[in-house]
């Protein structure tokens, strides 16, 4: 059980699996995530996507959800204010089992393959597993959203460490997480993670120039970072 203080009121919080088996819990747990990541989310927020770009773009996070190592904070009272979404990646075939979306459904939504494009560069740029020889298995965090009431009051920080606990139970020796926005990439430091990868969004650019996102101030930069296993663990010490 977390404890933390909201005006002043004492509040506590549980970290709980999403229930994949229960259509409930997981729809629960999925409007959560369209408001308040996707409608936070900086470059989302750039592109005014269409209906189908959008529902494309947030099932290619929904398929995360029955991996079962997503996980989600849940106040005493029972109401759900915080979730994190991870996937494993092995060396071996450097992709999650349920990965990549196919071809022909990117093609007709174009700013849905913008999205992949820049996915698929960011992957081959940041080279993890040629950057560290040594690790053949990561813990990949794919999103994680606190309800703003509960920000600042450790939520976020306890979904992180239950991404490092699932990283010891399933044999990682690293925990990734991609950051797009300045306030996951300021979070991501605070706990120790090292940046490996970043790339300016106004220097991304088509094959016109033209800057492909450009996110409101003061997100500037897309940011990968990692973490052992071995300094997480030692982290919150």
């Amino acid at each position: 059980m977390n404890k933390f203080d909201v005006n002043k009121q004492r509040f506590s919080y549980n970290i709980v699996p999403m229930s994949s088996n229960d259509e409930n819990d997981r729809q629960r747990v999925i409007e959560f995530i369209k408001k308040f990541f996707f409608q936070r989310e900086p470059l989302v927020m750039c592109k005014q996507l269409e209906f189908e770009s959008m529902e494309k773009l947030q099932n290619h996070l929904f398929r995360t959800l029955d991996n079962g190592l997503t996980f989600k904070a849940v106040s005493s009272d029972g109401d759900l204010i915080g979730f994190i979404s991870n996937e494993i990646i092995d060396r071996e075939n450097k992709k999650p089992s349920n990965c990549s979306s196919k071809i022909d459904d990117q093609e007709n939504s174009f700013k849905f393959k913008e999205f992949m494009t820049l996915f698929q560069k960011i992957e081959q740029e940041s080279a993890m597993f040629e950057r560290y020889p040594d690790v053949n298995r990561v813990m990949d965090i794919k999103a994680v959203a606190v309800n703003e009431t509960f920000k600042g009051q450790g939520v976020c920080k306890a979904l992180f460490y239950k991404s490092k606990e699932l990283a010891l139970e399933n044999k990682c020796s690293m925990v990734r997480v991609d950051c797009s926005s300045y306030f996951s990439a300021s979070a991501a430091e605070k706990l120790g993670f090292q940046c490996i990868y970043s790339m300016n969004y106004e220097e991304y650019k088509n094959e016109k120039g033209e800057v492909i996102f450009d996110p409101l101030p003061p997100h500037k930069q897309f940011k990968v970072y990692v973490i052992s296993i071995e300094k997480f663990f030692h982290s919150d010490k």
